[in-house]
Protein backbone atom coordinates (compact mmCIF):
# COMPACT_ATOMS: atom_id res chain seq x y z
CA UNK A 1 0.00 0.00 0.00
CA UNK A 2 1.39 3.41 -1.15
CA UNK A 3 0.57 6.73 0.16
CA UNK A 4 -3.10 7.42 1.70
CA UNK A 5 -2.92 9.89 4.04
CA UNK A 6 -6.11 9.99 6.45
CA UNK A 7 -6.93 9.31 10.11
CA UNK A 8 -9.42 6.55 10.35
CA UNK A 9 -7.67 3.92 9.58
CA UNK A 10 -5.18 4.12 12.56
CA UNK A 11 -7.74 5.64 14.66
CA UNK A 12 -10.14 1.88 13.86
CA UNK A 13 -6.85 -0.16 14.76
CA UNK A 14 -5.65 1.53 17.81
CA UNK A 15 -8.97 2.00 19.14
CA UNK A 16 -9.43 -2.39 18.41
CA UNK A 17 -5.71 -1.96 20.75
CA UNK A 18 -6.95 -0.08 23.65
CA UNK A 19 -5.97 3.46 22.85
CA UNK A 20 -2.96 3.41 23.59
CA UNK A 21 -2.37 6.66 22.08
CA UNK A 22 -4.63 8.53 24.30
CA UNK A 23 -2.54 7.27 27.30
CA UNK A 24 1.00 9.30 26.66
CA UNK A 25 2.24 12.49 27.07
CA UNK A 26 3.43 13.81 23.46
CA UNK A 27 5.99 16.28 21.94
CA UNK A 28 4.81 16.82 18.29
CA UNK A 29 7.37 17.99 15.65
CA UNK A 30 6.28 19.31 12.26
CA UNK A 31 8.44 20.27 9.48
CA UNK A 32 9.72 20.24 6.28
CA UNK A 33 13.88 19.74 7.51
CA UNK A 34 14.63 19.79 11.23
CA UNK A 35 11.90 18.14 12.51
CA UNK A 36 14.14 14.90 13.78
CA UNK A 37 17.14 16.92 14.75
CA UNK A 38 14.45 18.81 17.16
CA UNK A 39 13.07 15.28 18.38
CA UNK A 40 16.84 14.24 19.01
CA UNK A 41 17.52 17.24 20.99
CA UNK A 42 14.14 16.69 23.14
CA UNK A 43 14.53 13.32 23.73
CA UNK A 44 18.39 13.92 25.00
CA UNK A 45 17.68 16.53 26.92
CA UNK A 46 14.78 14.80 28.45
CA UNK A 47 16.96 11.68 29.41
CA UNK A 48 18.41 11.40 32.86
CA UNK A 49 21.51 8.97 32.94
CA UNK A 50 21.43 9.51 36.68
CA UNK A 51 17.53 7.76 36.78
CA UNK A 52 16.55 4.89 34.48
CA UNK A 53 13.55 4.95 35.59
CA UNK A 54 13.07 7.94 33.33
CA UNK A 55 11.84 6.76 30.04
CA UNK A 56 11.61 9.00 27.00
CA UNK A 57 10.25 7.64 23.70
CA UNK A 58 10.97 8.77 20.64
CA UNK A 59 9.34 8.00 17.19
CA UNK A 60 11.32 9.60 13.74
CA UNK A 61 11.06 8.04 10.06
CA UNK A 62 12.20 6.72 8.08
CA UNK A 63 14.63 4.84 9.75
CA UNK A 64 18.49 4.49 8.70
CA UNK A 65 19.73 1.16 9.35
CA UNK A 66 16.82 -0.86 10.52
CA UNK A 67 13.06 -0.31 11.01
CA UNK A 68 13.54 -0.68 14.66
CA UNK A 69 15.80 2.73 14.82
CA UNK A 70 12.21 4.60 14.57
CA UNK A 71 11.28 3.34 17.86
CA UNK A 72 13.36 4.26 20.79
CA UNK A 73 13.26 4.78 24.42
CA UNK A 74 16.39 6.55 25.71
CA UNK A 75 17.84 6.15 22.56
CA UNK A 76 17.76 2.39 22.32
CA UNK A 77 15.58 0.85 19.30
CA UNK A 78 12.80 -1.33 20.50
CA UNK A 79 14.20 -5.19 20.92
CA UNK A 80 13.74 -6.85 17.71
CA UNK A 81 11.66 -9.63 19.02
CA UNK A 82 9.23 -6.97 21.10
CA UNK A 83 9.11 -5.61 17.56
CA UNK A 84 8.05 -8.48 15.87
CA UNK A 85 5.50 -9.95 18.71
CA UNK A 86 3.44 -5.85 18.98
CA UNK A 87 3.44 -5.97 15.04
CA UNK A 88 2.05 -9.50 14.86
CA UNK A 89 -0.58 -8.28 17.40
CA UNK A 90 -1.56 -5.49 15.31
CA UNK A 91 -1.15 -7.31 11.99
CA UNK A 92 -3.93 -9.43 13.40
CA UNK A 93 -6.48 -6.76 14.02
CA UNK A 94 -5.65 -4.87 11.01
CA UNK A 95 -6.83 -8.17 9.13
CA UNK A 96 -9.72 -9.33 11.57
CA UNK A 97 -11.36 -5.82 11.39
CA UNK A 98 -10.38 -5.18 7.24
CA UNK A 99 -8.57 -2.13 7.80
CA UNK A 100 -6.19 -2.02 5.40
CA UNK A 101 -3.31 -0.08 7.49
CA UNK A 102 -0.94 1.18 5.59
CA UNK A 103 2.88 0.00 6.88
CA UNK A 104 3.54 3.74 8.53
CA UNK A 105 0.19 3.37 9.90
CA UNK A 106 0.92 0.12 11.24
CA UNK A 107 4.61 1.46 12.17
CA UNK A 108 3.21 4.74 14.37
CA UNK A 109 0.71 2.34 16.35
CA UNK A 110 3.96 -0.25 16.90
CA UNK A 111 5.38 2.91 18.83
CA UNK A 112 2.29 4.12 20.87
CA UNK A 113 1.76 0.49 21.98
CA UNK A 114 5.50 0.00 22.91
CA UNK A 115 5.90 3.54 24.29
CA UNK A 116 2.04 2.80 26.48
CA UNK A 117 3.62 -1.09 27.74
CA UNK A 118 6.93 0.67 28.72
CA UNK A 119 5.27 3.46 31.08
CA UNK A 120 7.63 6.43 29.37
CA UNK A 121 7.35 10.12 30.98
CA UNK A 122 7.45 11.92 27.69
CA UNK A 123 6.57 10.36 24.08
CA UNK A 124 8.31 12.90 21.31
CA UNK A 125 6.94 12.52 17.76
CA UNK A 126 7.89 13.51 14.50
CA UNK A 127 5.63 13.89 11.90
CA UNK A 128 5.76 11.02 8.76
CA UNK A 129 4.05 13.38 5.92
CA UNK A 130 2.66 16.47 6.37
CA UNK A 131 1.19 17.08 9.70
CA UNK A 132 -2.90 17.02 9.47
CA UNK A 133 -3.61 13.90 7.79
CA UNK A 134 -0.12 12.46 8.98
CA UNK A 135 -0.66 9.47 11.36
CA UNK A 136 1.00 10.85 14.22
CA UNK A 137 -1.55 13.20 14.42
CA UNK A 138 -4.17 10.78 15.50
CA UNK A 139 -3.32 11.74 19.24
CA UNK A 140 -5.68 14.11 20.88
CA UNK A 141 -4.79 17.87 21.51
CA UNK A 142 -5.31 17.75 24.87
CA UNK A 143 -2.38 14.86 25.01
CA UNK A 144 -0.01 17.02 22.88
CA UNK A 145 2.39 19.16 25.85
CA UNK A 146 3.73 20.94 22.72
CA UNK A 147 4.07 21.23 19.44
CA UNK A 148 7.22 22.11 17.39
CA UNK A 149 7.36 23.35 13.96
CA UNK A 150 10.66 23.81 12.12
CA UNK A 151 11.77 25.09 8.83
CA UNK A 152 8.84 24.70 6.00
CA UNK A 153 10.03 24.32 2.37
CA UNK A 154 8.59 23.46 -0.63
CA UNK A 155 8.75 19.35 -0.74
CA UNK A 156 6.24 16.84 -1.36
CA UNK A 157 4.03 19.22 -2.91
CA UNK A 158 1.96 16.76 -4.99
CA UNK A 159 0.22 15.93 -1.33
CA UNK A 160 0.82 18.43 0.85
CA UNK A 161 0.11 21.92 -1.74
CA UNK A 162 1.97 23.86 -4.48
CA UNK A 163 2.83 27.24 -1.98
CA UNK A 164 4.79 27.74 1.16
CA UNK A 165 1.37 28.81 2.54
CA UNK A 166 -0.76 25.43 1.52
CA UNK A 167 2.27 23.48 2.70
CA UNK A 168 1.68 25.29 5.99
CA UNK A 169 -0.97 24.72 6.87
CA UNK A 170 -0.89 20.96 6.51
CA UNK A 171 1.91 21.11 8.48
CA UNK A 172 0.16 23.39 10.95
CA UNK A 173 -2.75 21.19 11.69
CA UNK A 174 -0.78 18.97 14.29
CA UNK A 175 -2.06 22.20 16.25
CA UNK A 176 -5.37 20.33 17.46
CA UNK A 177 -8.34 21.41 19.58
CA UNK A 178 -6.60 20.58 23.22
CA UNK A 179 -2.68 21.93 22.13
CA UNK A 180 -1.90 24.60 24.36
CA UNK A 181 1.26 25.76 23.10
CA UNK A 182 3.34 25.34 20.02
CA UNK A 183 6.59 26.63 18.88
CA UNK A 184 7.84 27.89 15.07
CA UNK A 185 11.00 28.64 13.68
CA UNK A 186 10.87 32.45 13.12
CA UNK A 187 13.66 32.03 10.62
CA UNK A 188 10.47 30.67 8.31
CA UNK A 189 9.20 32.92 5.48
CA UNK A 190 6.35 35.77 6.47
CA UNK A 191 3.65 33.65 5.05
CA UNK A 192 4.47 30.32 6.50
CA UNK A 193 4.02 32.68 10.13
CA UNK A 194 0.85 33.92 9.42
CA UNK A 195 -0.39 31.04 9.03
CA UNK A 196 0.76 29.35 12.43
CA UNK A 197 -0.06 32.36 14.27
CA UNK A 198 -3.92 32.19 12.60
CA UNK A 199 -3.90 28.33 13.33
CA UNK A 200 -2.85 29.14 17.18
CA UNK A 201 -5.91 31.52 17.16
CA UNK A 202 -8.10 29.51 15.94
CA UNK A 203 -7.46 26.66 18.94
CA UNK A 204 -6.98 28.76 21.21
CA UNK A 205 -3.16 27.87 21.33
CA UNK A 206 -0.04 30.31 23.20
CA UNK A 207 2.47 30.46 19.94
CA UNK A 208 6.10 31.30 20.91
CA UNK A 209 7.96 32.44 17.08
CA UNK A 210 12.27 31.79 17.94
CA UNK A 211 14.69 34.72 17.17
CA UNK A 212 15.40 34.20 13.45
CA UNK A 213 18.90 35.20 13.61
CA UNK A 214 22.04 33.09 14.19
CA UNK A 215 23.31 35.56 16.85
CA UNK A 216 25.58 33.13 18.07
CA UNK A 217 24.23 30.82 19.12
CA UNK A 218 22.07 32.48 21.65
CA UNK A 219 18.95 31.36 22.81
CA UNK A 220 16.07 33.20 24.63
CA UNK A 221 14.11 31.53 27.91
CA UNK A 222 12.02 32.68 30.37
CA UNK A 223 13.33 29.66 32.67
CA UNK A 224 17.05 30.19 31.97
CA UNK A 225 17.30 33.91 30.71
CA UNK A 226 19.38 34.57 27.58
CA UNK A 227 21.89 31.31 27.46
CA UNK A 228 24.86 31.26 24.69
CA UNK A 229 25.92 27.93 23.77
CA UNK A 230 29.76 27.86 22.18
CA UNK A 231 29.23 25.03 19.63
CA UNK A 232 26.09 22.72 19.46
CA UNK A 233 26.65 18.78 18.64
CA UNK A 234 24.85 18.59 15.66
CA UNK A 235 26.69 19.96 12.19
CA UNK A 236 25.39 23.20 10.37
CA UNK A 237 24.74 26.88 10.98
CA UNK A 238 20.60 26.02 10.77
CA UNK A 239 20.93 23.41 13.97
CA UNK A 240 20.94 26.79 16.09
CA UNK A 241 17.06 27.46 14.57
CA UNK A 242 16.27 23.48 15.56
CA UNK A 243 17.37 23.94 18.72
CA UNK A 244 15.79 27.18 19.58
CA UNK A 245 12.49 25.55 18.77
CA UNK A 246 13.41 22.23 21.08
CA UNK A 247 14.87 24.57 23.84
CA UNK A 248 11.78 26.47 23.76
CA UNK A 249 9.45 23.74 24.27
CA UNK A 250 11.40 22.40 27.04
CA UNK A 251 11.24 26.20 28.59
CA UNK A 252 7.75 25.62 28.45
CA UNK A 253 7.41 22.35 30.22
CA UNK A 254 9.45 24.23 32.91
CA UNK A 255 7.05 26.88 32.94
CA UNK A 256 4.79 24.63 33.64
CA UNK A 257 6.40 22.42 36.17
CA UNK A 258 6.49 19.44 33.96
CA UNK A 259 10.25 19.12 33.91
CA UNK A 260 12.79 20.36 36.44
CA UNK A 261 15.70 20.80 33.55
CA UNK A 262 18.31 23.40 35.28
CA UNK A 263 21.14 24.71 32.77
CA UNK A 264 23.91 22.52 34.25
CA UNK A 265 21.38 19.67 33.13
CA UNK A 266 21.29 20.73 30.00
CA UNK A 267 25.12 21.58 29.14
CA UNK A 268 25.61 18.27 30.60
CA UNK A 269 23.27 16.44 28.16
CA UNK A 270 23.57 18.39 24.92
CA UNK A 271 26.42 16.60 23.69
CA UNK A 272 25.16 13.46 23.85
CA UNK A 273 22.48 14.44 21.18
CA UNK A 274 23.86 12.67 17.70
CA UNK A 275 21.88 12.05 14.50
CA UNK A 276 23.19 10.11 11.85
CA UNK A 277 22.93 10.59 8.44
CA UNK A 278 23.20 14.78 8.78
CA UNK A 279 26.39 16.36 7.98
CA UNK A 280 27.78 13.45 9.63
CA UNK A 281 31.65 12.90 8.80
CA UNK A 282 31.93 9.28 8.35
CA UNK A 283 35.03 6.65 7.39
CA UNK A 284 33.35 4.14 5.24
CA UNK A 285 34.92 0.91 5.35
CA UNK A 286 35.09 -0.74 2.38
CA UNK A 287 36.44 -3.55 4.46
CA UNK A 288 38.16 -4.14 7.87
CA UNK A 289 41.06 -2.55 7.05
CA UNK A 290 40.22 0.16 4.20
CA UNK A 291 38.13 3.04 4.26
CA UNK A 292 37.72 6.35 2.41
CA UNK A 293 36.34 9.24 4.35
CA UNK A 294 33.13 11.31 3.38
CA UNK A 295 30.76 14.04 4.58
CA UNK A 296 27.15 12.04 4.70
CA UNK A 297 24.01 14.40 4.85
CA UNK A 298 20.19 12.89 4.26
CA UNK A 299 19.54 16.44 1.72
CA UNK A 300 17.09 15.86 -0.37
CA UNK A 301 14.86 18.86 -1.35
CA UNK A 302 16.00 22.70 -2.16
CA UNK A 303 16.04 23.74 1.65
CA UNK A 304 18.31 21.43 2.49
CA UNK A 305 20.78 21.89 -0.18
CA UNK A 306 21.01 25.30 0.38
CA UNK A 307 21.96 24.92 4.00
CA UNK A 308 24.43 21.37 2.64
CA UNK A 309 25.85 23.82 0.12
CA UNK A 310 27.12 26.84 3.02
CA UNK A 311 28.53 23.95 4.93
CA UNK A 312 30.58 22.20 1.93
CA UNK A 313 31.51 26.21 1.20
CA UNK A 314 32.45 26.77 4.56
CA UNK A 315 34.12 23.78 5.20
CA UNK A 316 35.80 22.90 1.60
CA UNK A 317 36.31 26.13 0.09
CA UNK A 318 35.38 26.50 -3.53
CA UNK A 319 37.59 23.00 -4.72
CA UNK A 320 36.50 20.32 -6.68
CA UNK A 321 34.44 17.94 -4.53
CA UNK A 322 32.94 14.34 -5.61
CA UNK A 323 29.42 13.84 -5.31
CA UNK A 324 27.65 10.61 -4.89
CA UNK A 325 23.78 10.69 -5.25
CA UNK A 326 20.33 8.68 -5.31
CA UNK A 327 17.43 9.98 -5.32
CA UNK A 328 13.87 9.21 -4.71
CA UNK A 329 11.59 8.92 -7.73
CA UNK A 330 9.40 11.50 -8.30
CA UNK A 331 11.88 14.32 -6.59
CA UNK A 332 12.37 17.40 -8.29
CA UNK A 333 15.71 17.12 -9.23
CA UNK A 334 16.36 21.33 -10.08
CA UNK A 335 15.92 22.86 -6.50
CA UNK A 336 18.33 19.96 -4.89
CA UNK A 337 20.90 19.92 -7.62
CA UNK A 338 20.89 23.54 -8.21
CA UNK A 339 22.78 24.90 -5.15
CA UNK A 340 25.45 21.82 -4.62
CA UNK A 341 27.32 20.95 -8.51
CA UNK A 342 29.09 23.04 -10.37
CA UNK A 343 31.15 21.98 -13.64
CA UNK A 344 34.34 21.40 -11.79
CA UNK A 345 32.67 18.46 -9.63
CA UNK A 346 32.13 14.93 -10.23
CA UNK A 347 29.44 13.13 -9.95
CA UNK A 348 28.56 9.22 -9.36
CA UNK A 349 24.80 8.31 -9.60
CA UNK A 350 23.29 5.25 -8.22
CA UNK A 351 20.76 3.38 -6.13
CA UNK A 352 19.50 2.42 -3.13
CA UNK A 353 17.99 -0.92 -2.49
CA UNK A 354 14.10 -1.54 -1.44
CA UNK A 355 13.04 0.21 1.39
CA UNK A 356 12.00 -2.13 4.71
CA UNK A 357 8.05 -2.06 5.28
CA UNK A 358 7.93 1.05 2.77
CA UNK A 359 7.72 -0.90 -0.65
CA UNK A 360 6.69 1.89 -3.00
CA UNK A 361 10.06 3.90 -2.47
CA UNK A 362 11.66 3.76 -5.68
CA UNK A 363 15.21 5.26 -5.93
CA UNK A 364 15.41 7.08 -9.68
CA UNK A 365 16.96 5.05 -12.26
CA UNK A 366 20.98 5.76 -12.13
CA UNK A 367 21.33 5.71 -16.04
CA UNK A 368 18.70 8.54 -16.68
CA UNK A 369 19.93 10.40 -12.92
CA UNK A 370 23.58 10.81 -14.74
CA UNK A 371 22.34 11.49 -17.92
CA UNK A 372 20.18 14.89 -16.48
CA UNK A 373 23.55 16.39 -14.15
CA UNK A 374 24.95 16.40 -17.36
CA UNK A 375 22.87 17.52 -19.56
CA UNK A 376 22.33 20.60 -16.58
CA UNK A 377 25.13 21.21 -14.38
CA UNK A 378 28.18 18.72 -15.08
CA UNK A 379 29.98 16.64 -17.55
CA UNK A 380 32.00 14.75 -15.24
CA UNK A 381 29.26 12.10 -14.21
CA UNK A 382 29.11 8.82 -14.35
CA UNK A 383 26.57 5.91 -12.99
CA UNK A 384 27.01 2.80 -11.18
CA UNK A 385 24.06 0.87 -9.43
CA UNK A 386 26.91 -1.49 -6.95
CA UNK A 387 27.75 1.21 -4.32
CA UNK A 388 30.48 -1.16 -3.45
CA UNK A 389 32.00 -0.22 -6.69
CA UNK A 390 31.48 3.34 -5.94
CA UNK A 391 33.54 3.13 -2.88
CA UNK A 392 36.19 0.66 -4.12
CA UNK A 393 36.58 3.10 -7.22
CA UNK A 394 36.91 6.40 -5.18
CA UNK A 395 39.23 4.22 -2.47
CA UNK A 396 41.45 3.56 -5.93
CA UNK A 397 41.46 7.39 -6.91
CA UNK A 398 42.57 8.27 -3.79
CA UNK A 399 45.34 6.62 -3.98
CA UNK A 400 46.52 8.16 -7.81
CA UNK A 401 44.95 11.28 -7.43
CA UNK A 402 44.86 14.31 -4.95
CA UNK A 403 41.93 13.64 -2.52
CA UNK A 404 38.81 15.29 -3.41
CA UNK A 405 36.24 15.86 -0.60
CA UNK A 406 33.68 13.12 -0.86
CA UNK A 407 30.25 14.75 -0.53
CA UNK A 408 27.10 11.46 -0.14
CA UNK A 409 23.77 13.17 -0.52
CA UNK A 410 20.39 13.22 -2.22
CA UNK A 411 18.38 10.46 0.13
CA UNK A 412 18.50 9.56 3.65
CA UNK A 413 17.74 5.76 2.33
CA UNK A 414 20.82 6.36 0.36
CA UNK A 415 22.60 7.58 3.80
CA UNK A 416 20.95 4.40 5.65
CA UNK A 417 21.92 2.20 2.96
CA UNK A 418 25.75 3.63 3.36
CA UNK A 419 25.78 3.16 7.25
CA UNK A 420 24.34 -0.41 7.33
CA UNK A 421 26.84 -1.45 4.95
CA UNK A 422 29.78 0.18 6.67
CA UNK A 423 28.91 -1.55 10.05
CA UNK A 424 28.94 -5.17 7.85
CA UNK A 425 32.01 -4.47 6.51
CA UNK A 426 33.74 -3.40 9.71
CA UNK A 427 34.06 -7.11 10.21
CA UNK A 428 35.12 -8.15 6.13
CA UNK A 429 39.18 -8.92 6.34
Amino acid sequence: MGIELGLSRIGQLLAHAGSPHEKLKVLHVAGTNGKGSVCTYLSTLLQNKNDPAVKIGKFTSPHLVDVTDSIMINNMPIPKREYEQIKSNLSALNDKHLLQCSEFELLTCIAFSYFHQSSCNWCVLEVGLGGRLDATNIVPGKNKYACGITKIGMDHQSFLGSTLSEIAQEKAGIITKGTKYAVVDGSNDESVLDVVREKCREESCNLKITDSTVNNNIVRTKSWGDVKFSTLPLNGEYQIFNFRVAMNILDHLKQEKEVNLTIDDINERLFNTTWPGRLQTLDFHINKNETVPVLLDGAHNGCAALELEKFIRKQYGEQPLTFVTAVTSGKDLGPLFGPLLRPIDEVITTQFSSVDGMPWIKANEAGSLCEFIKANYTKHAVAETSLINVFQSLKSKQTQDSKRPIVVCGSLYLCGEILRMDEENKHKI
